[in-house]
């Protein structure tokens, strides 16, 4: 697909498309003509040597018609970047360990805490998902679908773009009348639908007896040390960012697109991911470009990024709360060049796959 683009479905969330210069020429280039517009409430800069110039270029470029903007990167298992912009839910100056929407960012987290429960010998990727066990009313056809094919997207979920967002009630509404048919044809096809990480947030609960939010907390976020993320189910909390659609849209999502999170939080996440996660991690189920691999997330007002590069020695995270650019594909397309030119490892626009 075009670089500048995201899978449809995602994009189909985002609303009408906002028209937007295309990214700073040194990302392009990899120049040093740099933007000029200073960020407001620029906090927390962490540069190393030598400094990530084009990265911060790329950041003030984000930082111009949005309400924040934040930018982390840890290389080497530290964090050695970060910048931030805005105002938070309670007047407070956004910072990189401000939790921010993910939008479906908030994939990744549901993705590593199935992979934590597969080492754990609790969840088998090739066994068939337990439906009844999860209360969803579903179609028989559904009843030989594998957790697998739900990491995957190659479940045959319907895409129901209308379902997910702007309704009342959480995901096994949309999920039960997604299912109330069969699985569609495309079932054995990379085809991006929320439903897939709705179930599988709702796996997670039938198997750990808690929250999606307690799960991840235990499994993903305290052995690392990291305690701000969280899910919108209880609203804006008093040091979130800014989200001014109001998080309560986003509950149905569920595991598709609940969460909030730091920059920093999310690239730390990252940053712990095992060679045992990615047996679970594995393309389709996260995204891949010439610059390594993580997801996109894109919905009204916020825009997101969360990137592992060299090998899993670098991980970027870029979040915008506001709607420039239009997706969280075209944050991609700033961030990780710019990175990379600082990095020296530059291989032009990402690619990303699937399509």
């Amino acid at each position: 697909m075009p670089a500048a683009d995201v899978p449809s479905t995602e994009a189909a969330t985002a609303g009408p498309v906002v028209t937007e210069p295309d990214v700073p020429s040194t990302v392009a280039a990899s120049t040093t003509t740099s933007v000029t517009t200073p960020p407001p409430t620029t906090s927390d800069a962490r540069l190393p040597a030598p400094a990530l110039h084009h990265l911060a270029d790329v950041f003030n470029y984000l930082v111009r018609g949005n309400d924040a903007v934040s930018v982390s990167v840890v290389r080497d298992h530290a964090q050695v970047f970060g910048l931030a912009a805005g105002i938070g839910a309670s007047g407070q100056p956004v910072t990189p360990d401000t939790p921010l929407v993910l939008a479906s960012v908030s994939k990744l987290i549901t993705a590593l805490t199935i992979a934590r429960l597969v080492e754990a010998g609790k969840v088998m990727l090739d066994q068939p998902v337990p439906w009844d066990a999860m209360g969803i009313a579903h179609d028989p056809a559904w009843n030989d679908v594998t957790v697998r094919e739900l990491l995957t997207h190659t479940s045959g979920m319907p895409i129901a773009r209308a379902s997910w967002l702007d309704k009342p009630g959480g995901c096994p509404v949309p999920l039960a009348e997604a299912m109330a048919r069969p699985p569609t044809a495309t079932r054995g096809r990379w085809t991006y639908s929320n439903g897939n990480y709705c179930a599988l947030g709702l796996l997670v609960e039938q198997i750990t007896g808690g929250s999606q939010q307690q799960a991840a907390e235990r499994l993903v976020f305290e052995p690392i040390g990291v305690t701000g993320p969280h899910s919108t189910s209880e609203g804006l909390l008093a040091g979130d960012g800014p989200y001014e659609e109001g998080v309560a849209r986003l509950e149905r999502l569920g595991g598709a697109g609940t969460w909030m999170a730091s920059t920093d939080d999310i690239s730390l996440m990252l940053d712990s991911v095992t060679a045992a996660d990615r047996e679970t991690l594995a393309w389709p189920a996260i995204i891949t470009d010439q610059y390594g691999w993580g997801h996109t997330g894109t919905v009204d007002g916020a825009k997101a990024c969360a990137w592992v590069m060299e090998g899993g020695r670098t991980v970027v995270t870029a979040i915008v709360a506001g709607d420039r650019p239009s997706s969280g594909g075209r944050v991609c397309d700033a961030v990780l060049p710019a990175l990379a030119a600082d990095l020296g490892v530059w291989a032009d626009k990402p690619v990303r796959n699937p399509d």
